[in-house]
């Protein structure tokens, strides 16, 4: 398999020197990279035919576990027959879906692996020869006249090809598929192009009440468990322990192995932890501690055996995405995403079992979803309450609304009657409000991190019921950084697909009835303003406008004034609009009267000085605070077209008003025989203009 590699390698470096013989660098590049290509496949394919080996010794008859070690993702497994097994637990796609059927012959995809003279191939060998042996792989059973078992050996030809063999001197033939076809490994299912052979093979491991249980990646999932050895060790159901502030909760233990001699003591960091017979009590503070663990030990005096286990906290949780769900009279099903790290029972009341029917188990750890199967409604519209119950916390519970028939499903509502939009899905922790914006009552807005998966978009009237959801008007994708048109549904009939976790900009537009959900990439930039001091061009200042300090003047005597310090927010929509919510008195008739916006009092407050090619002007590193201030960068009065005023303009409340970008001490001034209490300053520097809310007063 190597000398495949290491051929292909040299075959495009002597290729390439033919390209440009006065400058190797970039072929030297080209070739560090494929050797590390090369290098990353070597052990994507050493991983993948260890769990292969490993896969043929699970499937053996009799087969037990003597020991298991989890280091990150992967488990190493001593068989009872002394086999050592290191398998790989990843999550992606699998390129080659191995698997052994009912019968012991090896699979890819579902069909059976044929060798060249067009047989299938046995893993468990019948009763007869021994298998041959394959690279540190595992022999077929023993027996009298029966076929051999194989180990399949998978690599990747020069071409980025599969490849099988069943011994180290056999020659390696490409792997193909239904039709015939060969199948590509090299970058069929990578991003990048890189190689990707897709080693994940098994999808988990875990014990469950004495068996090691082996899911493998297939489709349809298959399930290998095997028993443990009765050896000394402490068997717990898993390795975090979920609680809640001011709690207690018990985490059931059992020592396998023991004698008479045997002790069990508990170590606890953080938390309050009481040994019972099989149990440990735990209790947590309130607040939950940052940090924390619980150690359970066991020694067996008789032979000087120790064994224990470590185990972390979680806060427990369950979440799902929403609290009701209607469906049509003709029935179907009904998925609750839910998010947990605590069991949990669905209970579906006794009066509604006639109709409503959970899918699988009634009781899950971590699972998913939820699956509800609600049946015809011949009759008139009917309504039951589902209960979510976790072993910590407070009851969930969804109510399910099914149409009678000949009802209508969904009628849409004004978008204008909606008082708030709330987030859920997979893609969140927890529910997360779309806040409506101060300089739109129309944008609804939500700027943090999200995780991969659905993100489903809900309406609610000013009492809190629910209205509905917004979903995509075709397909799942966001589209990223491009404004999209919506619909209306139940809550639940439609999402978005978050591709990666990431930091998001969810923004809600429900005049146009359009969404821009942002990723990283494609988000809105802030606005950098250059700038030249004292309108000359001695000196050039550049700075980047962020939430923080603003200076704003309503003195007005400017030259005198050393700037009082503003805390803007900015917008969840956009950040290039900045606001500052508080209360402000101007008075026509006194002072102050007058406003003014500028991003800087002294050299501190701008990023970058540069001096110019002019010469003259005061030093902005130098100047005193009220001479900066007058020469800073300022949003100034402008006429309608955006060019900055050379005189003041009047004061106009909860109306938007043109602004400019200027080296300007030009102000606002409210007209004389008013007074107004003004409650929020407004800067859209994107647009150019500036608003000023006042108090709304009583009709």
């Amino acid at each position: 398999m190597k000398k495949n590699f290491v051929r292909f390698a040299s075959a495009i470096a002597i290729l390439s020197l033919g390209v440009a013989c006065t400058d190797l660098s970039g072929v030297e590049e080209r070739i560090d990279t494929l050797e590390a290509q090369m290098a990353a496949m070597a052990n994507q394919l050493n991983a993948f035919n260890a769990n292969v080996r490993a896969l043929e010794d699970f499937t053996q008859s009799g087969q037990t576990v003597k020991d298991i070690v989890k280091n990150g993702n992967v488990y190493t497994i001593t068989l009872g027959n002394g086999t050592v097994h290191n398998i790989t637990i990843e999550n992606g796609p699998v390129q080659l879906n191995v698997a052994i059927d009912s019968e012991g012959y090896w699979t890819i995809d579902g069909s059976r692996i044929k060798d060249a003279s067009g047989n299938p191939v046995k893993a468990l060998g019948e009763k007869g020869d021994k298998g041959d042996k394959g690279e540190n792989g595992s022999n077929g059973q023993d027996g009298t006249n029966g076929q051999d078992g194989k180990t399949p050996i998978f690599g990747v030809d020069s071409e980025g090809y599969w490849t099988i063999k069943y011994s180290e001197t056999e020659t390696p033939a490409r792997v193909t598929d239904e039709n015939g076809n060969p199948v590509k490994a090299v970058g069929s299912s990578s991003s990048t192009g890189e190689p990707s052979t897709g080693s994940c093979l098994f999808k988990s491991v875990s014990v469950e009440n004495g068996y090691l249980v082996i899911v493998l990646n297939s489709t349809p999932d298959q399930t290998y468990r095997l028993p443990i050895e009765a050896g000394f060790r402490i068997s717990v159901s898993k390795d975090f322990i979920a609680v809640l502030p001011g709690q207690s909760v018990d985490v059931p233990f059992e020592v396998i192995g023991k004698d008479a001699s045997t002790h069990v003591f508990v170590e606890a960091q953080g938390y309050t932890a009481t040994l019972g017979d099989g149990v440990v009590t735990v209790t947590a503070p309130d607040p939950l501690p940052e940090t924390g663990y619980l150690i359970i030990k066991a020694i067996r005096n008789s032979d000087s055996s120790t064994k224990a286990v470590y185990l972390t906290f979680e806060r427990g949780k369950l979440t799902f995405v929403y609290d009701a769900r209607t469906v049509v009279n003709e029935g179907g099903k009904v998925t609750i995403p839910v998010s947990a790290n605590v069991d949990y029972t669905v209970n579906i009341p006794e009066s509604a079992a006639s109709w409503i029917h959970l899918a699988g188990s009634t009781k899950a750890l971590v699972s998913s979803t939820i699956e509800l199967i609600i049946d015809e409604n011949t009759g008139e519209r009917r309504a039951a309450t589902v209960s979510i119950v976790p072993s910590l916390g407070e009851t969930k519970n969804i109510q399910i609304v099914q149409a009678g028939v000949g009802e209508t499903v969904y009628n849409e509502v004004d978008l204008a009657t909606v008082a708030s939009f709330s987030l859920s899905g997979t893609s969140l922790d927890a529910p997360a409000a779309l806040a409506q914006t101060v300089e739109n009552e129309d944008v609804f807005a939500f700027y943090s991190t999200l995780k991969a998966g659905t993100l489903y978009v809900e309406m609610f009237d000013a009492e809190k019921t629910s209205l509905g959801s917004i979903i995509p008007a075709s397909g799942t994708d966001i589209n990223a950084g491009n404004a999209s048109e919506f619909k209306q549904d139940f809550v639940g009939n439609g999402a978005w697909e978050i591709p990666a976790d990431g930091t998001y900009r969810v923004v809600l537009n429900r005049a146009s009835k359009k969404i821009t959900i942002y990723n990283e990439a494609t988000d809105l930039k802030p606005l950098t303003v250059k700038f030249a001091y004292e309108n000359g061009t001695s000196w050039y200042l550049t700075k980047t406008l962020v939430p923080g300090t603003f200076y704003v003047s309503t003195n007005s005597n400017w030259d005198e004034w050393k700037g009082r310090k503003y805390t803007f927010l900015a917008s969840a929509a956009d950040p290039q609009v900045f606001y500052w919510e508080g209360k402000l008195t101007i008075n026509g008739d006194g002072d102050p009267k007058q406003v003014s916006f500028k991003i800087g009092r002294s050299a501190a407050d701008v990023d970058l000085i540069e001096p110019g090619s002019g010469t003259g002007g005061a030093n902005p590193n130098t100047n005193n605070e009220a001479d900066f201030l007058s020469k800073s960068y300022a949003f100034a009065p402008a006429t309608a077209d955006g060019n900055a005023l050379s005189d003041n303009a009047e004061l106009i409340v909860n109306e938007w008003l043109p602004c400019a970008g200027a080296v300007s001490n030009k102000r606002w001034v409210l007209a004389k025989g008013t007074k107004v209490n003004v409650i929020r300053f407004i800067i859209d520097a994107r647009n150019m203009k500036v608003r000023f809310d006042v108090e709304k007063t009583a009709e």
